[in-house]
């Protein structure tokens, strides 16, 4: 045992018993309320300011030194400890210490009769501490707290719960039938309760230590109940699984698109739920069904909610088919007049979005829906707005395909859509006529549904190219008759960092790749590949001049493209991460537009002199399924044609 404390370094300030359990068992523990005064005994409260300056290392010394005294005093024999004359010696140590513990007391006595000075609790410590029988009554406190934390566990937790320690449990619950999570279970450890989440996980904080009354409870399941010892620390209680005792109904949820199983889809009725698992299968278990239909919600992330309904009695099991909760938009004179529908992938919810002025002009419609969000850009010539010439103006006009609410953004003579960057639309106003050249003839455009910001990128007499290209707009002015030279630029969506890339006039850009662009100048031809610096010449002209528009899925892993083979057109899925191509459907006129639904379901069109129509497939595979009749629209248009 160290003979004094004086001298050691200042310790970290620990003020109670908690922080001194924590501090010796090297745990992470919630903090707790201190007990009060009253709540402790006086012994444990003097112990616990007695040791309070004392490191866990420290005590194991006094712990170790104690057992070995306890150790050699067990090799003595019976007969030296009944020997007279050791008699006599106890007694005279007792005598002689307790002068000792009167002259203390003593002492303690006048320094209390004394004024204290306002940090004086430490020297008067001290002073006790330089007393021989303080430091062996304070190593004796020190081993008894130390063994009975550690050595006797009825004491130890006696002593933890006591001063305020708690622990932490965790714990998965499973149905025996399914293996799969249960959730909304009901866990209880002594008097805390908690309940599991869509995994099948809970977790109970600040649980008393010792044995404890452990119980899991679900209805429609047996109860799980047994005594538990919690020690300190998160005893983690690994995974328990409940037996079903209610009537199970068996279901099998698919995607609608390619009929692929649908995992963790969530099926619920009333407080009975299930997962359903890889293959797509789940087992809902309920209490008492009764007498009445049975109405089962099924959720999945990306996906339409869908409720099923069944009688109590069903033994089949029910196939659910789940389409994606984002829907089509399209055009359809059904009525007589070019009106705006959205509709779900499987057909269900048709719904009028935007009902026709009765003013729009079949040929000059086009929509561009963003590919994650509810705004599509539609522009049609509703708003009946003549120019002074008396030619019909077109109207860019965003809709809210969730609500059917329009927002104007501009009238011109004429729009093409580029594509969407973020929240902003991307699209070059033209204003044509007569009048003499100007710089404002044509302006490349963004409009940001968020802000409602609109922002010129670039203006000029005559683009002639411009696309939207790796994040980037990239346009071609014409070098003629206009003060900005003909040369090629990129602009970033929001106007800045606007400069030229190449110093000649580029005729026209084709998309060869989902990486490289072909650049027509004059009779030569130039490559230029997403974040080079400068085009360079080609060998020959690209195969096909045709340009490629590439439709970004929504989750930016795949792209979209149509393209034309022995005189079908091909539906190509592009995937951007292994930079392979996969064809998905090849059907006689098809064609853009293109749209995705979700990161696997896409919308392709077919225009023929038998149909137009729209079809939605999965690039996962399965079927075409025909979606709706529609009318020819354009969706993202280039200066030259429009998609």
């Amino acid at each position: 045992m160290k003979d004094s404390k004086p001298d050691l370094p200042a310790k970290p300030e620990v003020t109670s018993a908690p922080e001194v359990a924590e501090v010796a068992a090297d745990k992470t523990i919630t903090e707790q309320p201190e007990p009060t005064a009253a709540e402790q005994p006086k012994e444990l409260s003097e112990a616990a300011e007695l040791l309070k300056d004392w490191t866990p290392g420290e005590l194991a010394e006094q712990s170790d030194a104690a057992a070995s005294e306890e150790a050699a005093e067990a090799k003595q024999s019976d007969d030296a400890l009944s020997d007279s004359e050791t008699d006599k010696a106890v007694e005279e140590i007792i005598a002689a210490e307790g002068d000792e513990v009167l002259e203390i007391e003593d002492a303690v006595k006048e320094a209390q009769n004394e004024p204290e000075p306002k940090k004086g609790l430490r020297d008067k410590l001290r002073v006790l501490w330089s007393k021989p029988i303080v430091r062996k009554l304070t190593a004796g406190a020190a081993v008894a707290l130390v063994l009975s934390v550690v050595i006797v566990p009825v004491e130890r937790y006696f002593v933890l719960n006591l001063v305020g320690v708690r622990s932490t449990s965790s714990l998965t619950v499973t149905d025996s039938s399914t293996q799969q999570p249960l959730k909304n279970t009901t866990v209880r450890i002594g008097g805390v309760q908690a309940t599991t989440d869509s995994e099948g996980k809970a977790r109970l904080q600040k649980v008393k230590l010792g044995k404890q009354d452990f119980v899991i409870e679900k209805r429609g399941f047996a109860t799980v109940k047994k005594p538990l010892t919690v020690g300190w620390g998160s005893n983690p209680l690994g995974s328990f699984e409940l037996t079903p005792t209610g009537t199970q109904y068996s279901y099998s949820v698919i995607d609608f698109a390619s009929d692929k199983p649908l995992a963790k889809a969530e099926l619920s009725y009333q407080d009975a739920t299930a997962l359903s698992d890889d293959q797509g299968k789940a087992k809902l278990t309920i209490e008492k069904p009764g007498d009445d239909d049975i109405s089962v919600e099924i959720k999945l992330d990306g996906y339409r909610t869908d409720t099923v309904t069944l009688k109590p009695d069903t033994k089949d099991e029910q196939s659910v088919k789940l389409a994606p909760n984002r829907k089509h938009v399209f055009i359809s004179k059904r009525s007589g007049k070019l009106d705006m529908y959205s509709v779900y992938a499987d057909g269900k919810d048709e719904k009028l979005l935007v009902p026709a002025s009765g003013s729009e002009r079949e040929g000059d419609i086009a929509i561009v829906p963003h590919p994650t969000d509810s705004p599509v850009a539609y522009v049609s010539t509703r708003g009946n707005q003549p120019n002074s010439d008396g030619y019909l103006l077109s109207n860019l006009i965003l809709v809210d395909s969730d609500s059917g609410d329009k927002t104007n953004v501009a009238a011109s003579e004429r729009f093409n859509v580029l594509g969407w960057s973020g929240t902003k639309l991307i699209y070059v106003q033209i204003t044509q006529g007569q009048s003499a050249p100007s710089n404002d003839r044509y302006k490349l455009m963004s409009y940001d549904y968020k802000s409602s910001e609109t922002k010129q990128l670039a203006n000029a007499n005559y683009f002639n190219d411009a696309l939207l290209f790796g994040g980037q707009v990239y346009y071609a002015p014409n070098g003629s008759l206009q003060s900005t030279p003909g040369k090629l630029y990129k602009v970033n969506p929001d106007g800045s960092n606007n400069q030229s890339i190449f110093d000649q006039e580029v005729w026209g850009i084709v998309r060869v790749g989902y990486e490289e662009l072909a650049l027509s100048v004059q009779q030569q031809w130039f490559s230029y590949t997403r974040g080079s610096a400068t085009p360079v010449k080609r060998a020959a002209a690209p195969a096909s001049q045709q340009t490629r528009t590439y439709i970004d899925s929504p989750d930016a892993k795949h792209s979209a493209w149509v393209d034309l083979r022995d005189g079908k057109g091909v539906l190509v899925s592009y995937d951007l991460g292994t930079k392979t191509e996969k064809v998905i459907a090849e059907v006689a006129s098809l064609t853009y537009p293109l749209q995705w639904l979700d990161a696997r379901t896409l919308v392709y069109r077919v225009e023929s002199s038998k149909e137009s129509a729209d079809y939605v497939v999965s690039i996962d595979g399965g079927s075409p399924h025909k979606l709706a009749d529609v009318t020819a629209t354009g969706g993202l248009g280039r200066l030259t044609k429009a998609y």
